[in-house]
Order: C-alpha cells, then structure tokens, then sequence
C-alpha cells in the first residue's frame, strides 16, 4: 500500500528537488548567471558557488555594503584589523569550508558601461588574491553591468600587478 500523505494529522507537500546544472565552462556560467542577474541597478557584490562536479549549489548571495577600496582596513575577532578584502575572503572560504563548496564565482555589481573600471579592477584582483591565499578556487568573475554581464579575465588585472 502506498504511505499516506498524512501525518500526525498534516498534510505532507511533496516538491521536486530543483535541477542544479552542470556548469560545462565559463560561456555557460555567465550565460547562466545573465539569467539571474540581468543589468545593473547598485553597486554589490553577488557571490555564488559550484560544487566538486562543477554543479550549481543554489546559493547566491548579495554583498552590497562593502567599502569603495580592498585596502580600507576593517576590524576581525579572529584577524585583528585587516584589509576589507582580505576579511571578505576569509568570511566567503569558510563558508565554503563549512559546505563543502569547490569554487567561488564572483560577479561585481556597478551602474555603467562594460569598461572594467579601477575600483572594480582593484576589487577583483584583491579579492582574487586574498581567496587564493585562503585555499579557496576562484572558478570566474564577472562585471554586471547596465547593458548585461562580461567576464573579468586576466588581461583585465594585468596592470594591478
């Protein structure tokens, strides 16, 4: 006999568990990641996470207070005064430790054109930095601009260094 859909007087829902995709390359991840963020409305931060299997995790999460530069120094418990983008790191990799997360896919936020501009530049590369330097695999990143999204490649940070 089938179970019943009861219990202790409650009706059970049952729901589908969503589909997380496999993420093949870059070219899908921004295509996917167009599909929920579609332009620029405020500067933030969007981070989000791929597991082992490259698949999607369902967690994305906004950041919208950070500072205007990676090197204003903010107060840790565990770190002491640090660079706010050395702290976001450390915050953002224990979350990974925590669940288990392979990678870390960045997408900074900012009204504009697709130009990556210096306060993004700076952003990316320090961020970037800082994850590695946690053990953390930063898989891409990417500017969510008014017109869409582009990806933050190396070229782009080339003159940071």
């Amino acid at each position: 006999s089938k179970p019943s859909p009861l219990r202790e007087g409650r009706a059970m829902k049952r729901t589908k568990k969503p589909t997380l995709l496999v993420i093949a390359d870059d070219e899908m991840l921004q295509r996917r990641l167009e599909h929920l963020l579609t332009s620029a409305i405020r500067r933030q931060l969007w981070i989000t996470f791929l597991d082992r299997d490259d698949r999607e995790t369902g967690v994305i999460m906004p950041c919208d207070d950070y500072p205007l530069r990676p090197d204003e120094v903010w107060p840790h418990d565990e770190l002491g005064d640090r660079p706010s983008a050395v702290i976001l790191a450390h915050t953002f990799a224990g979350v990974m430790r925590e669940f288990g997360f392979a990678s870390l896919v960045a997408v900074w936020e900012r009204p504009g054109d697709d130009t990556i501009q210096e306060p993004v530049r700076r952003w990316a590369s320090a961020f970037a930095d800082a994850l590695r330097y946690e053990g953390a695999v930063v898989r891409a990143q990417f500017l969510l601009h008014d017109a869409g999204m582009r990806q933050i490649g190396p070229d782009d940070l080339d003159d940071i260094h």
